[in-house]
């Protein structure tokens, strides 16, 4: 079996690789759209999936004026309560998924610290999706970070990885970008020679479909991060 390269720099991944947003019924809240009337399909798409506000690339930082919008767009009269409730019960949920780190996480970045090894976050996100970003524990344990609502571009688009390699002086080829797969994130890494590693957990659990596609895209695979910092026998 080959052997893990151990790497100059790694770069993650952060929501379904570091951090795990709890489910409504996990936080005690209840659905967005279930608070809004709304149709839950309709306002996932549009929020997040296809991110029709450009919320990931900077296009619109307040959470108040996302959550508007993308509601008025499904129903134009839900009431301003019911968008201030559920902009609340997001930032409750994201909060708890920022803070709430499991703690064998925070072990395996601790190791690779220890043994040398710089880290950089590159993460496809909105400014609401970060709000409590200062309050975790992730913040003070990686040397860089990277949110594409700040640089204006978003995974695949090589320069948030560049950009990510640059604060931690790390060459693509001294380096693995380890993620769940989405947006695009492992072929856009391989396009610059960073060898891309996959981790399936939260994969299996909410997007089993996608496992196999997401496969093909990278060079090792690992069930979380703990797996991948145990196999690389620091």
């Amino acid at each position: 079996m080959r052997r893990l390269p151990i790497p100059k720099g790694v770069l993650f991944d952060l929501f379904h690789t570091l951090a795990s947003v709890p489910s409504p019924a996990v936080a005690g809240e209840i659905p967005v759209s279930e608070i809004l009337g709304v149709p839950g399909k309709d306002w996932h798409r549009l929020y997040y999936d296809d991110d029709v506000l450009g919320r990931c690339v900077g296009r619109v930082h307040d959470g108040v004026e996302a959550m508007r919008r993308i509601t008025h767009a499904l129903d134009p009269t839900v009431e301003e309560a019911k968008i201030l409730a559920a902009v609340a019960s997001r930032k409750r949920r994201f909060e708890l998924g920022l803070v709430q780190i499991e703690e064998r996480i925070l072990e395996s970045l601790d190791r690779l610290r220890a043994a040398g090894i710089r880290t950089a976050l590159v993460s496809d996100a909105g400014a609401d999706d970060v709000e409590s970003w200062e309050l975790s524990p992730l913040r003070s344990r990686l040397d860089a970070t990277v949110f594409s609502y700040q640089l204006g571009v978003r995974k695949p688009d090589a320069r948030i990885y560049t950009h990510a390699l640059s604060a931690i002086a790390v060459r693509p080829e001294d380096a693995l970008f380890v993620g769940d797969g989405g947006s695009d994130e492992h072929r856009g890494a391989r396009a610059l020679g960073i060898t891309p590693i996959l981790v399936t957990r939260h994969v299996k659990l909410y997007w089993p479909e996608k496992i196999e596609e997401r496969r093909a895209l990278a060079d090792w695979e690992f069930e979380d991060v703990p797996a991948f910092v145990d196999a690389l026998k620091l």
